[in-house]
């Protein structure tokens, strides 16, 4: 019964599979389009115009990632409890409070004339495949029992909603140091906080003392569900270099992108001909603009700026439940918004969202205070004008000109073009504080001094260029370096990442696209550098009856610091690091705020440099650096022979540390984790090496964060691109390219991305002719075969 069953649900799976058709029938072309696939099942659509390469895009990008399309809708919505039960209520509930503050006018960005003919095009050949394949949809339609509506525009822009919201760093820390400043007080408080140049210091007002808060935005659970309902960005690294620093004498550029590790993969790479106009490079499914890539002129990639974009305020609150806020001189009326969901199994629910002028109520009503939400994107995003034109960009120039529209979220941009030219720019809208806010503690919001100021002006937010006196690099360190003047944020992480690739680049003259691949593969720990000499003054002596230790300590002493996979020293170090977490914050700052905390390595990092390189341990308290050091290697020891045996010689990073793929369907069900997941595959580096790989302590070793793309672009004439991320380009777990990127990914290896015709088509590995047909024609695509292999 077990067999037949098997084949069953296997012929039923890939009886919905796409179909591997030669000619398709699509009305609203204006002339034929060919779809040239690559061996990776990589599409690129060569078209005669813009308006047919947009309609045939939205169309394959349905054919292969539509219900991931229709998964990011649903979260940027607060829709997924309706296919996916109860335990998405509370992270609906959330987007929609956030959304729910929204400007007159920010839910639709203000569109151009070729922006919004491009997005409806798109809009429309997503469509077509959903009317087209009404019985053939993918198989999570099925097995979750309902079928995709149409989309629309306002969709695709909400999405860059949801994406931005996932990638600001303050909605995450802010409430967990908030709560944190309230179960410490400000003294304790403060010695863990982190800081930056240019704030003021922050105040710590009197309402907050003893305040530990709760409600929607403080009991977010740090559980997958919660986590992963949009694989925000965690930052990242780029670097550019001039003419005169490569092999050929052409500018190159590169990037690595950090984010939550997710299946079906993330990224979809496509490739798009129009007439004379070439792109090449990453999208997000369901967003028809390149977010890395490059065109016949210009290269370019973005990472996840740590700017600070939201802040906390308090509002004093009158009315049980409240009616009325004050602000300055008299009580406003609160706005209330209804909120109904349809829960998958059970009825309907109502929400009531309560909203200030600052931003909505997200924590409960304390002595007649609450908590409201102050973020950027509230204004709008700006996201899709800003790449739609970056993709259309001729020179470093325009790419700044493209920038200027960003709104949220705030990016790093890095680009190199055809003239020569190489830079990086940060772009997002960053507030200006007033004085005594740190963007951290919650300040009144009831007397008014304490509103953002405007933003910072975009000419004056950092950025670089190959006439500075080091190349353009950027790697989560401080916004704008050591000296920039303007608050950002306090969210950066050190500067030892960007140590390294500085050292890296400075070890030859002429690079090339191996030397940047290799930058990109490196796994040396800085953190492990400095850490560990601290580590042999702490345990200057091993007993001989501990000979587990003893050859630890040994490993240790001969170890170059690469966390590599085959390394038994970095599985030492990786031990340690875990448990000095547990030892120095787990006891102080309890369960709850410990996962909180630990959650964002920024913070981490800092913390243990702070105590353990700058011996600045007044956190501590009376327990001493050295002793939690000891007692910490002693704790990683005991731990390490309880995973891997007895010899520490014998241990392999790469045995602790892998990397799971997580489908959000599968949540509670071992089958489907079966059928979905992929991996554990085991994975170099760490939180602070360039081949980023960061773990939730409170589940030790298990990669949930990593590098999801890598992306070099070599402005010759053609251009060259190459580009990897993690599983590959189908979202159907039955097809062959559901996950055929993921040991190329684990190993540091990269495809081309073919951007000229001739190329794409020299490349191709099969090909679909897309007809006109007139809209009357039948709901299912019509084919027809043709003879031999199609060019």
């Amino acid at each position: 019964l077990a067999g037949l069953g098997s084949l069953w649900m296997y012929f039923f799976v890939v009886s919905l599979l796409p179909e591997c058709k030669s000619q398709v029938g699509l009305a609203g072309l204006n002339a034929e389009v060919r779809v040239v696939r690559d061996s990776k099942g990589v599409p690129g659509i060569l078209a005669e115009n813009e308006d047919d390469a947009a309609l045939v895009l939205g169309y394959v990008m349905a054919q292969d990632r539509l219900w991931q399309m229709d998964y990011l809708r649903r979260a940027a919505q607060g829709r997924l409890a309706e296919i996916l039960g109860a335990r998405y209520l509370d992270g609906d509930h959330l987007m929609r409070v956030v959304s729910s503050g929204l400007s007159n006018g920010a839910r639709l960005d203000r569109l151009g004339e070729k922006e919004r003919r491009w997005l409806q095009r798109f809009v429309r050949g997503v469509n077509s495949y959903i009317s087209s394949h009404s019985g053939k949809l993918p198989v999570e339609f099925s097995w979750l029992e309902y079928q995709p509506e149409p989309f629309s525009s306002d969709d695709v822009l909400r999405s860059f909603l949801a994406l931005a919201w996932a990638s600001s760093p303050a909605p995450r820390v802010d409430p967990v140091l908030t709560r944190i400043l309230g179960r410490l007080g400000k003294k304790r408080a403060l010695e863990l906080f982190p800081s930056d140049p240019a704030a003021s210091g922050g105040m710590v007002p009197a309402d907050l003392k003893g305040w530990q808060p709760s409600g929607i935005l403080f009991s977010r659970p740090f559980d997958r569900p919660n986590l992963m309902r949009v694989p925000g960005f965690r930052g990242g690294c780029m670097w550019a270099v001039g003419p005169a620093a490569t092999r050929n004498g052409d500018p190159m550029a590169s990037c690595s992108v950090y984010q939550t590790l997710s299946a079906p993969g993330f990224w979809y790479k496509a490739r798009l001909v129009a007439g004379d106009s070439h792109v090449s490079g990453t999208f997000i499914p369901g967003i028809p603009v390149a977010i890395v890539g490059g065109n016949q002129r210009v290269g370019w990639g973005c990472v996840s700026s740590l700017a600070d974009d939201a802040d906390l305020q308090i509002e004093r609150l009158k009315g049980d439940p409240p009616k009325y806020y004050w602000r300055v001189d008299r009580w406003r009326k609160l706005r209330e918004i209804k909120e109904t969901y349809r829960v998958k199994g059970d009825s309907s629910v109502s929400r009531v969202v309560r909203l200030t002028e600052t931003g909505p109520l997200v924590s409960e009503v304390h002595d007649g205070r609450a908590l409201s939400l102050r973020w950027v994107a509230q204004d709008g995003s700006g996201f899709f004008s800003a790449f739609y034109a970056l993709n259309r960009a001729r020179d470093g120039h325009e790419v700044r000109s493209a920038l200027r529209m960003l709104v949220s979220p705030a990016l790093n941009v890095v680009w190199a073009d055809a003239d020569g030219n190489v830079g990086v720019q940060l772009a997002g809208r960053i507030p200006v504080r007033p004085p005594g806010s740190d963007g951290i503690i919650p300040l009144p919001a009831w007397t008014g001094v304490h509103d953002w100021r405007g933003f910072i002006p975009f000419d004056e937010l950092p950025s670089q260029t190959e006439s500075s006196p080091l190349p353009p690099v950027v790697a989560d360190e401080r916004p704008g370096g050591p000296t920039y003047p303007f608050f950002l944020s306090c969210y950066w992480n050190d500067n030892a990442r960007r140590q390294r690739i500085l050292e890296l680049l400075g070890q030859t003259r002429e690079h090339y696209r191996e030397t940047f691949q290799k930058i990109q593969g490196d796994t040396v720990s800085l953190l492990a550098r400095d850490l560990v000499p601290q580590l042999f003054k702490a345990v200057r002596s091993v007993r001989s009856d501990h000979p587990s230790r003893k050859k630890a300590i040994e490993l240790l002493r001969s170890w170059d610091f690469h966390m590599s996979r085959d390394s038994a020293p970095a599985a030492v170090f990786a031990l340690l690091y875990q448990s000095l977490i547990e030892n120095v914050f787990r006891k102080s700052l309890g369960d709850r705020d410990y996962r909180g905390f630990t959650s964002y390595y920024p913070l981490v990092v800092r913390a243990l440099r702070k105590i353990f390189v700058e011996n600045r341990s007044a956190w501590l308290e009376h327990a001493g650096s050295k002793k939690v050091l000891r007692d910490s290697f002693e704790k990683a020891v005991e731990r390490g022979k309880s995973l891997m045996g007895n010899d520490p010689a014998k241990w392999k990073w790469g045995d602790l540390h892998s990397a799971v793929f997580f489908h959000p369907l599968t949540t509670g069900s071992r089958f489907l984790e079966l059928l979905y997941h992929v991996g554990p595959v085991p994975v170099p580096g760490s939180v602070e090496t360039i081949d980023f790989a960061d773990w939730a302590p409170i589940h030790p070793f298990r990669v949930f964060e990593g590098v999801s793309l890598r992306y070099v672009s070599e402005m010759t004439q053609p251009p060259e691109l190459f580009g990897i991320s993690p599983m590959g380009s189908s979202g159907h777990f039955f097809s062959s390219h559901y996950k055929d990127q993921t040991v190329a990914w684990s190993n540091g290896r990269s495809f081309r991305d073919p951007i000229e015709r001739a190329d794409i088509r020299q490349m191709g590995f099969n090909a679909v002719v897309f007809s006109p047909t007139r809209p009357s024609s039948p709901k299912r695509a019509s084919h027809r075969s043709i003879a031999g292999k199609s060019q």
